[in-house]
C-alpha cells in the first residue's frame, strides 16, 4: 500500500511540477500565443471572404462555361468571337507572332533601311529592297495583311524618292560611267514597276488574254523607256543651264577660251566679252557631252538588242527612230535657246574684235555639233551681220552728231573761227599713191596701190575732217570681222544713213545762216556754209564712197571713185600749142598725101570690080 501511496504522491508532485513548468512556459511565450491567435482570426476572416467570392462567381462560371461550350450561333459556319475555338486560334496566332518577333522587326525596318540606302548612294541595296517589296506583295496578296501592306506602301514611297534623287543627280556634272550607273538604276526601277504591273495583270487576266497582256506589257515598257529618255534630257537641261563659276572650268576649257580671246579688248568690254565666250564654251562642251551620253546609253543599247536578236526588228527600229527624233528635237530646242542668248549678249558688244572672237567661238561650236548632225552655221551670219552693221553705223552716227553739234554751237554763238583752220594746205602729189617703185608689184588692182590717203584739203575745214575720220573709224571695224552678207546693206546705209544725213545737215545749216538777223560773223559763216557744201560734194562724198568700196574688197569700184577725186584735186595741165611748120615742108607733105589718096582710090576700085565679078558668077 505504501508503495502505491508513494507513486500517487510522486505522480501528483510531478503533475504539479509540470503545471508550474507549463505556466512558466506560457508566461514566457505569451506573445507568441497572442500572435497565433491574431493570425488565426485573420485567416478565418480571409477564408470567409474567399467563400463569399466563390459563391458570387459561381453563377458567372456557369454562364461562361455555357458560352464556351456553344461553338455556333445563328446557323452553321459562323463562330462566336469568344468561343473556345476562336480564342484558341487567336492564342496560337499570337504565339506564332511572338516566335517571329525578330523577323517582324526586320520587316518593319525595311522603309527606314531603304531611306538610309538612298541617302548613302547605295543604289543596288535600295533596289533590292524595292524588288523584295514586290515579292512580299505577291506572297500576301490573298491575306491582305495590314502591316505588310503598310510596309509595302512605305517602300513604294521611298522608291519614288529614289527616282527623284537619281534624276536630281543628273542635274550636276557627272562623268560617263556615273551617268551610265544612274540610268541603269532608273531602268531597274522601271523593271520593278513593270514586274508589279505584270504580276497584277497576270492574276486578273483570263486564260485567253495572255497575248493581249503581253502586248500591253511591251507597250508599257516602250512608254517607260521613252519617259526615261525625256527625264534624262530634262535633268541634263538643268546642268546645261547652270552658270559656270570662276575657276571651276577645266584646263581644256580655259585653253579653248583663251584661243578666242583677243588681247586688244578694251577694259570696259572685258566683262561682257568674257561672259559671252564663257557662255559659248559652256554650251559647246555641255551640249556635246549630253548628246554623246544620250547616244552612248540609249541608241547603243537599242542597236545591241537588234544585233542580239532580242525583240522584233520593227519595234527596235521604231525605238531608234524615236530616240533620234527625240534627240533632234532636244538639240533644236537648245540651239534655238542658245541663239536667243547669243542675240541678247551680242547687243553688249561695241567693237568688232570682241565680235570676231565670239564668231570664231560660235563657228567652233557649230563644228563640234556638226559631228552629231546638228550644224547650225547658217543661222549665225544674220546675228553677226546685224551687230557688225550696228557697230559701223554707231561710229557714223557719232560723226554726224558731232558735226551737227559743232555747227549749231558756232551758229548760235555767231563764231566762225572753229569752222576754219589756218593750217597751210599743200596739195599732195598722186605719184606716191598712183605709181609703184621697181621693187613693188605693178598690179594696178591691188588695194595697196588703189588706197588713197584722206585729202589734205579737209584740214582747212576741221568739222569735215572729223566727219571723215569717224567714217574711217567705222570702216576700220570691218577689217577685223568682214562678212559678205553686209555688203549690200552697208552700201545702202552709207548712201541713206550717212551721206544723205550729212547733206541734210549741211543744207539745214546753210538755210539757218542765210536767214536775216544772224549775229556775229554772219559773212564768214555763210561763206563757210557754201564752202563746206562744195567740199562735201566734190571731195568728201567721192572719198567716202571709194573707201567703202575698198573696205568691201571692190578694188575696181574704189579705183573709179579715187581716180575722179584725184582728177578733181590735181587737174591735168592744158595741152601744149603745136609747133610752126615751114611752107616747103607743108607742100611736100600735101603732095605725098595726094599720092597716097590716089593709090587708095585705085585699090578700092580694084576691090569693087572683083566683088562685082564674084556676084555675077554666083
Amino acid at each position: 500500500m505504501t508503495d502505491v501511496v508513494d507513486e500517487r504522491t510522486a505522480a501528483k508532485a510531478g503533475l504539479e511540477a509540470a503545471e508550474e513548468e507549463l505556466q512558466s512556459l506560457c508566461a514566457s511565450h505569451a506573445g507568441t500565443f497572442v500572435e497565433v491567435e491574431r493570425r488565426g482570426r485573420a485567416l478565418e476572416i480571409s477564408l470567409d471572404e474567399l467563400l463569399n467570392t466563390v459563391t458570387s462567381v459561381e453563377s458567372m462560371v456557369s454562364t461562361t462555361q455555357h458560352a464556351l461550350e456553344q461553338e455556333e450561333e445563328d446557323g452553321p459556319g459562323r463562330e462566336r468571337e469568344n468561343s473556345l475555338a476562336a480564342l484558341s486560334e487567336k492564342h496560337r496566332v499570337r504565339r506564332r507572332t511572338l516566335l517571329q518577333h525578330s523577323s517582324l522587326l526586320e520587316l518593319l525596318e525595311l522603309p527606314s533601311l531603304m531611306d538610309a540606302c538612298v541617302r548613302s548612294n547605295l543604289y543596288d541595296e535600295a533596289l533590292s529592297i524595292a524588288a523584295f517589296a514586290n515579292t512580299l506583295e505577291r506572297r500576301h496578296t490573298t491575306e491582305k495583311n495590314t502591316v505588310v501592306l503598310k510596309v509595302i506602301e512605305q517602300v513604294r514611297s521611298r522608291q519614288s524618292d529614289l527616282r527623284r534623287y537619281l534624276l536630281h543627280s543628273l542635274k550636276n556634272h557627272v562623268t560617263m560611267p556615273v551617268c551610265l550607273e544612274i540610268v541603269t538604276a532608273l531602268r531597274r526601277l522601271n523593271s520593278i514597276d513593270l514586274e508589279r504591273l505584270q504580276s497584277s495583270s497576270s492574276t486578273s487576266s483570263t486564260s485567253g488574254g495572255n497575248d493581249n497582256s503581253s502586248n500591253n506589257i511591251e507597250r508599257v515598257f516602250a512608254a517607260m523607256e521613252l519617259s526615261l529618255q525625256v527625264d534624262f534630257l530634262e535633268a541634263r537641261d538643268g546642268w546645261l543651264d547652270q552658270t559656270t563659276s570662276t575657276g571651276t572650268t577645266g584646263n581644256n576649257n580655259s585653253s579653248n577660251n583663251n584661243k578666242f580671246r583677243s588681247s586688244k579688248i578694251p577694259p570696259h568690254q572685258h566683262s561682257s566679252s568674257e561672259q559671252l565666250l564663257d557662255t559659248i564654251e559652256r554650251y559647246r562642251t555641255r551640249m556635246f557631252e549630253i548628246a554623246t551620253q544620250f547616244n552612248a546609253i540609249f541608241r547603243a543599247q537599242q542597236t545591241s538588242h537588234i544585233v542580239n536578236g532580242n525583240g522584233s526588228s520593227n519595234n527596235n527600229n521604231n525605238d531608234i527612230q524615236v530616240s533620234v527624233s527625240l534627240l533632234s528635237m532636244w538639240t533644236s530646242r537648245r540651239v534655238h535657246t542658245f541663239l536667243k542668248i547669243l542675240s541678247s549678249q551680242l547687243q553688249l558688244m561695241e567693237d568688232s574684235g570682241s565680235l570676231r572672237d565670239a564668231l570664231d567661238a560660235c563657228v567652233f561650236f557649230t563644228g563640234s555639233m556638226g559631228r552629231l548632225g546638228a550644224d547650225f552655221t547658217a543661222q549665225l551670219p544674220p546675228l553677226f551681220e546685224q551687230k557688225l552693221l550696228a557697230i559701223v553705223l554707231h561710229n557714223w552716227k557719232e560723226g554726224t552728231n558731232q558735226l551737227t553739234e559743232t555747227l549749231k554751237i558756232c551758229r548760235d554763238a555767231g563764231v566762225a573761227s572753229p569752222l576754219f583752220s589756218s593750217t597751210t594746205v599743200v596739195a599732195a602729189s598722186t605719184s606716191d599713191n598712183g605709181g609703184t617703185s621697181e621693187g613693188e608689184d605693178n598690179d594696178s588692182t591691188s588695194s595697196s596701190s588703189v588706197m588713197m590717203a584722206p585729202p589734205r584739203q579737209l584740214m582747212a575745214l576741221p568739222p569735215l575732217g572729223r566727219l571723215v575720220n569717224a567714217c574711217l573709224v567705222g570702216l576700220n571695224e570691218l577689217r577685223r570681222c568682214l562678212m559678205p552678207g553686209i555688203f549690200s546693206q552697208l552700201r545702202t546705209a552709207v548712201e541713206k544713213e550717212f551721206l544723205l544725213e550729212v547733206k541734210n545737215i549741211l543744207h539745214a545749216h546753210e538755210r539757218a545762216v542765210m536767214t536775216p538777223g544772224l549775229r556775229g560773223d554772219a559773212t564768214k559763216l555763210r561763206e563757210n556754209a557754201k564752202k563746206m557744201k562744195n567740199v562735201t560734194k566734190t571731195i568728201v562724198f567721192p572719198y567716202v564712197r571709194g573707201a567703202v568700196e575698198l573696205s568691201l574688197g571692190n578694188v575696181s569700184g574704189a579705183k573709179i571713185h579715187f581716180d575722179k577725186l584725184k582728177v578733181f584735186l590735181n587737174p591735168p595741165a592744158p595741152p601744149a600749142l603745136p609747133p610752126v611748120i615751114p611752107e616747103s615742108i607743108v607742100e611736100d607733105t600735101n603732095e605725098d598725101k595726094k599720092e597716097e589718096d590716089n593709090k587708095d582710090e585705085g585699090n578700092s576700085a580694084i576691090v569693087a570690080s572683083e566683088q562685082a565679078g564674084d556676084e555675077k558668077s554666083d
